[in-house]
């Protein structure tokens, strides 16, 4: 609960609904073809330069921020959290390790 009594938005961070772009969990790395991949700090474009800074919008909509966790700021063209990695040879990967909420017993809420 908040100081004045109204309950505090708690995200999910257990599994990813729909597109996740409301996934705020802590998941730091993703796989490709067997392989594990660390994720690059989303406020770095090192090794990987990218759009996705941390910004008050991008923070607000899709909890880019100074970390490295999956998340999903474009929802257009990906389907679930990703992010850019620390190698060189692979540029980005998806974070297929987080569960999709659906199907799960977990709860889903939908804002």
């Amino acid at each position: 609960m908040s100081v004045c009594g109204i309950p505090k938005c708690v995200w999910n961070v257990e599994c990813y609904a729909q597109d996740g772009v409301g996934y705020r969990g802590n998941q730091t790395s993703g796989t490709q073809n067997g392989n594990t991949y660390t994720c690059q700090n989303w406020s770095r474009d090192f090794p990987h330069p990218h759009i996705y800074h941390p910004s008050p919008s991008n923070t607000a909509l899709y909890g880019i921020g100074q970390h490295n966790k999956c998340r999903n700021p474009d929802p257009r063209n990906a389907a679930l959290p990703w992010c850019y990695t620390t190698s060189f040879m692979v540029r980005y990967v998806y974070c297929n390790q987080i569960p999709f909420c659906e199907k799960t017993n977990l709860p889903v809420f939908h804002f």
